[in-house]
């Protein structure tokens, strides 16, 4: 083979080469878009919640949704991030302890919803806040971390309540779409830096740090039943 030949080949090779390398990354890239597209746009899963109500709540600027008996004899405070993996986790092993807690009286939960990953921490905090305003916030965050693959569109975000058996309201629709607490929202977040917190979940106990790391539900269950 002549030396023109030779390098007419290694031409035909590299556009081979760079053909092949274009065709994966519209692949990937499609597969984004895809994904992005099926994550705005699916409808949340329902949840099972066995009292999705609680009084309604008055939003105040850097003050969390409380809900349960207000003379509980404990008091658990929750700084977490609706879209943070830990979270989710963190509400799938220890929600049911503290769920059962409330229900029967033994605790009060303050809830801090932080917004730090992305538009959609933001848009699901502020929703929780038009949540709590309209009576529903246990249901409400229970089906958030029940969903932690979606983006938070408002369609989405104005779906839940019916997913975990709670009754939507016009003003809690416009609430959300509105974005009524996102003030709310960054209040949240600049008390917490405060307060020194550096990641979510974290989670006190009668204003006592608990080490999440070494926790189990057991343990959990043990510092919160009298």
């Amino acid at each position: 083979m002549s030396q023109a030949e030779q390098a007419a080949a290694r031409r035909r090779e590299r556009w081979i080469l760079l053909a092949v390398l274009a065709g994966l990354v519209a692949v990937v890239v499609g597969g984004g878009i895809g994904l992005q597209a099926w994550r705005t746009g699916r409808a949340p899963t329902p949840v099972a919640v066995a009292e999705p109500a609680s009084p309604p709540a008055t939003i105040s600027a850097g003050q969390p949704v409380t809900y349960g008996a207000a003379d509980a004899p404990k008091v658990v405070t929750l700084f977490s991030d609706f879209h943070c993996p830990h979270c989710a986790e963190f509400h799938e092993a220890y929600g049911p302890v503290l769920e059962q807690a409330r229900q029967v009286g033994r605790i009060r939960l303050e809830v801090y919803p932080m917004a730090f990953i992305d538009a959609g921490s933001t848009a699901a905090a502020n929703a929780f806040g038009c949540a709590a305003e309209a009576g529903f916030a246990p249901g409400y965050y229970a089906g958030l971390f029940a969903n932690p693959i979606l983006r938070w569109s408002d369609a989405q975000l104005l779906a839940l309540p019916a997913a975990v058996g709670a009754i939507s309201t016009p003003a809690f629709d416009a609430c959300v779409t509105g974005r009524t607490h996102a003030g709310w929202v960054e209040s949240i977040n600049a008390g917490a830096g405060q307060r020194g917190v550096t990641a979510t979940p974290t989670v006190l106990v009668d204003g006592a740090v608990v080490d999440v790391s070494k926790l189990t539900p057991d343990d959990l269950a043990a510092m919160i039943n009298p």
